[in-house]
């Protein structure tokens, strides 16, 4: 069998990683070596982190705008908060609106800062924490992820560049939560925000060596309503995950 050309196979590579920074409006380009930061120790890693952290800060402001508008852009409802005060109000009045009775929400950290429970359960629905024990099997979780009208998760990461929510499933952050219900929300907040991928895939290989080799299986990478198009592409929301995403960003 004769090989085939690159032209045979469809778009050269480099024609493609073109259109692809193009879309993501950068300018680099590939190193001449490829990939010579996995060779980094982690002190060299942790120096690079600070620097990161740092120009985050300097540049938080900015950056959640850009993470606003670039969410809106991929297709998440987009609301900016002042506070948990304000966070707790648009969940209701998106609760009353979606006409459900029963929500699931993982067990991170931004639910002690917003006390989205008692909001809730003070509204007659039904609140669950998928967080596994004991008393919650596996399957009872399964069983009320699948019942629920709304999913609520906080983020791991948000990328300024694509906005993207970037979610590590583990103890108490089922993936499920973002993907079954059909409504799906995420909190968050200005820690949580990166600039960039490049920011992220430094921050997870530091991360693999401080953990001794353990980061994980997988990212989950939400970047608004799954999309689908068929033969005549048609493009459809929501056929593979929730028909509606909202971002709420604090502060």
């Amino acid at each position: 069998m004769p090989a085939m050309s690159d032209q045979s196979l469809g778009v050269p590579k480099d024609e493609f990683l073109r259109f692809v920074r193009e879309a993501l409006g950068r300018e680099d380009v590939p190193p001449a070596q490829p990939y010579p930061r996995l060779t980094d120790s982690t002190t060299d890693l942790e120096q690079q982190a600070l620097e990161i952290r740092q120009k985050i800060q300097q540049n938080l402001p900015a950056l959640l705008d850009k993470l606003a508008d670039m969410a809106q852009k991929g297709g998440w409802n987009v609301f900016r908060a002042a506070g948990a005060e304000e966070a707790v109000g648009y969940l209701q009045d998106l609760a009353r609106k979606s006409d459900l009775s029963a929500v699931v929400r993982s067990a991170q950290g931004v639910f002690d800062q917003v006390p989205v429970d008692a909001a809730l359960t003070s509204m007659g629905l039904k609140v669950t924490t998928v967080l596994r024990d004991e008393a919650n099997p596996r399957e009872s979780l399964r069983e009320e992820i699948r019942r629920s009208g709304m999913g609520i998760t906080g983020a791991d990461f948000a990328l300024a560049e694509t906005g993207s929510v970037i979610v590590l499933p583990r103890k108490g952050l089922s993936r499920l939560v973002s993907v079954v219900p059909p409504v799906h929300v995420a909190l968050v907040r200005p820690e949580d925000v990166l600039e960039s991928m490049d920011d992220l895939f430094l921050l997870r290989r530091l991360e693999y060596h401080q953990q001794g080799g353990e980061m994980g299986s997988y990212l989950n990478f939400i970047t608004g309503p799954s999309r689908t198009a068929d033969i005549e592409m048609t493009i459809v929301e929501g056929v593979h995950g929730p028909k509606e995403v909202h971002m709420i960003i604090l502060g």
